[in-house]
């Protein structure tokens, strides 16, 4: 997997799984799940960005799928 297509769905991953959670409102900000998730766009009622999830998405992704190809 190269690293643009391994950063494309890690941010992805960042954008929904927030929002699956509840977005603002949600038990996802509440928790320590919220550390590092930020709100993007000011005055925006629920578009969430994990930070952590992006980071970790991206990296064990491009990880996984090249040890997995054997490259």
């Amino acid at each position: 997997m190269k690293w643009f297509t391994a950063i494309l769905i890690g941010a992805l991953i960042a954008f929904v799984l927030p929002l699956a959670f509840g977005g603002l409102g949600g038990p996802w900000r509440e928790s320590w799940a919220g550390v590092g998730t930020i709100a993007p766009i000011p005055n925006n009622p629920g578009l969430l960005f994990s930070i952590p999830a992006f980071l970790i998405s991206s990296f064990g992704l491009r990880m996984f799928f090249n040890w997995h190809s054997g490259g």
